[in-house]
């Protein structure tokens, strides 16, 4: 038979209610005066009032945001900072926008240390960006690891835009150990006259040893000039290289004249000994653009 509650198990249960609302308003409100806080700690930081950052920092450590603080302590000295606390604070923040960046920011840092050993203790792997990458395989290079600093060196070579002033002494180093084929800077004016990246092209042209040097200035005229292209398709040895680089520029005269390209091909077939992929290449190129 069932039996009234207790008037004493109502109020238990009342006040157990109770204490857990309060118990909540009172996680609000510290969740609040931390908020407070943090919004405090951020503008002592933009005034330097370092003293009040160091004051009220140690009461956020349990703040959901307080390891953006953490990330903004770290590199606002980074040049200073020992390899362990870094990986410490990438480790404990895996999942942390800012700190998926900050492996490649500080293998640059080790990198400008020259603590070659240090970087590739910190980053065993390759790190993501590929001024990070540079110095990753320079730092390779370093230790003695050159067949893996030359590998790394031709993938981050082979592309049409220009790479970041750090990559330069392990590209400098590769050219001088004579592990570079010449061949690597034709790939690479192709890569960059099929991005437009002029600038590059012409830079890569003056790079080249002096037997390449007259391939070197039909390429520039070509790039300053794609119209030019039947004139750089009858003076150049017919090669894989300047069939690509003919191409190139015929898609380039295309999209400017595309009754002007339709003409040219039969010129450029016989000039460059086109075979027949190679011509449909063209013709699929002229297609495109009219059925455009």
């Amino acid at each position: 038979m069932w039996k009234k509650p207790k008037k004493w198990a109502w109020h238990l249960l009342a006040a157990s209610v109770g204490l857990l609302t309060l118990s909540q308003l009172a996680h609000a409100d510290s969740l609040d005066e931390q908020r407070s806080r943090y919004a405090q700690i951020k503008q002592a930081w933009d005034n330097r009032q370092m003293d009040v950052v160091d004051q009220l920092m140690p009461t956020l450590s349990t703040y959901p945001l307080y390891p953006y603080l953490q990330y903004r302590q770290i590199t606002d000295d980074l040049m200073n900072q020992p390899a362990l606390v870094v990986k410490n604070f990438i480790d404990a923040n895996p999942t942390l926008p800012p700190a998926r960046s900050l492996r490649s920011r500080f293998v640059n840092e080790l990198a400008r240390r020259s603590d070659w050993r240090g970087l590739l203790a910190f980053s065993p792997d390759k790190p993501t960006s590929t001024e990070a990458q540079c110095n990753y395989y320079y730092a390779k290079l370093s230790v003695g690891q050159s067949q893996e600093a030359w590998s790394g060196a031709k993938e981050l070579w082979l592309t049409g835009k220009n790479q970041p002033g750090a990559c330069e002494p392990l590209f400098s180093a590769w050219r001088d150990s004579g592990q570079q084929d010449p061949l690597a800077y034709l790939e690479r004016i192709r890569l960059a006259m099929k991005a437009g990246n002029i600038g590059l092209v012409k830079s890569l042209a003056q790079q080249m040893p002096a037997n390449y040097q007259s391939i070197a200035s039909a390429v520039v005229a070509l790039a300053n000039d794609p119209n030019s292209v039947l004139t750089f398709a009858r003076t150049t040895g017919a090669t894989d290289f300047t069939r690509q680089m003919a191409a190139v520029a015929f898609a380039s005269v295309a999209r400017q004249d595309v009754e002007n390209a339709r003409l040219m091909i039969p010129s450029l077939v016989q000039a460059q000994q086109l075979n027949e992929d190679q011509t449909q290449e063209l013709r699929d190129i002229v297609a495109w653009r009219l059925d455009g």
